[in-house]
This record gives structure tokens, C-alpha cells and sequence, in this order.
């Protein structure tokens, strides 16, 4: 399964959204993987603590105010693709939500992580980015090298913060803790 080398993809830091929806793009293309869903790990603090993160220190968790990863089928098992994590690329779903969302419990509920789940194919036809979260935070140099992803349909446009918004429901979008969208993927 470790054909994939993150280094063969596009990739901006910072930028895990257009990460996402770049690598869902490729999968279509190449068919090296099935997308599934483009996670989005959120709540309503914005601040989630995840775990396993290449940008940690040490065995403490990153607080991002938000994180995407793909969930994707490939040689018929379920894994997960992220660009930032410690974690083989892909890694399976059970040692994935293991190492990444250990012991939620002992996590403050404002750091506590939620899933919003949006099936990877509408991600891909409809995703929209302006990129507005980003300017002035950091130099225009580390933006992605690339024109910003615009949806072809301004109707049904998917911007970022109606990903990251827990209030918001859309293009068919479920929210899950991390043990309920693993445990889908579990055989009886």
C-alpha cells in the first residue's frame, strides 16, 4: 500500500483544504485511490487538538483552528491521507483515528475534534477558495503557486467557512465524532 510518496503531490503549508482538494483531483485522474470523503476537523472553538501532527512538539497534540484529510479506498481497505501528519501516507482508518485522536476524554471540550464529512466528489465539483484566511497572516510567497480553486457552479459555490462552520449543514455534509466515522468502516 506505500506506493504513495507525499512528495509526488501538491502540497502548500497552511493550505490543507487545497491540499485536499488537489490530491481528490489527482485520485480522480490516476485512479491510484477511491475517494471517499474530505474531512474536515473542526468545532465550535476552533481550536482542535490533534495528534501525531509533523509540526508537534514532541507527544503534544497541534491546535489548528481547523484540519482536512481524505478518507479514500485503496487496495480494497479504507485509509486516510494526510499531508501533515506523522503517520504513514495514507495510514488505515484504525490506526489512523488511534494515534491521531487518542483519549478524547482527557482533552478539554473546547479542543475536543468533530468530523465534518463531505462526500469527496461534490468537494471536488463545487470547492471555492478565496484564500481571505490567509492574507496578512502570511507573505504572498508562501501562498500555493497555483490560481485559487473556484467552483464552476457560483450557485452551489462550497466556500471554506461553510466547511469549518459546525452550524452549518451543506452539499450533504455529516458531523461525527471520530470514533462514529471510524467505526462505519469496521467489518462485523
Amino acid at each position: 500500500m506505500n506506493a504513495f510518496d507525499r512528495s509526488h503531490y501538491l502540497y502548500t503549508p497552511l493550505f490543507c483544504e487545497e491540499n485536499i482538494c488537489k490530491l481528490v483531483a489527482t485520485f480522480y485522474t490516476n485512479k491510484q485511490a477511491t475517494p471517499i470523503d474530505v474531512i474536515f476537523i473542526i468545532n465550535p472553538s476552533n481550536s482542535v487538538g490533534v495528534f501525531e501532527q509533523r509540526a508537534a512538539t514532541g507527544q503534544h497534540p497541534v491546535i489548528w483552528d481547523y484540519h482536512v484529510v481524505l478518507s479514500a479506498v485503496v487496495e480494497e481497505k479504507i485509509v486516510i491521507f494526510d499531508f501533515d501528519s506523522r503517520c504513514a501516507f495514507p495510514t488505515d482508518i484504525q490506526s489512523y483515528f488511534a494515534l491521531t485522536f487518542p483519549a478524547q476524554h482527557l482533552l478539554a471540550d473546547r479542543y475536543r475534534p468533530w468530523l465534518k464529512c463531505i462526500a469527496a466528489r461534490q468537494y471536488l465539483a463545487f470547492f471555492s477558495s478565496d484564500r481571505s484566511h490567509m492574507k496578512g497572516v502570511i507573505p504572498d510567497n508562501e501562498f500555493p503557486p497555483y490560481d485559487i480553486i473556484q467552483s464552476g457552479d457560483a450557485a452551489q459555490k462550497l466556500s471554506l467557512q461553510a466547511c469549518i462552520d459546525t452550524g452549518c449543514e451543506t452539499h450533504g455534509s455529516k458531523l461525527f465524532m471520530p470514533d462514529e466515522y471510524a467505526e462505519q468502516f469496521l467489518t462485523p
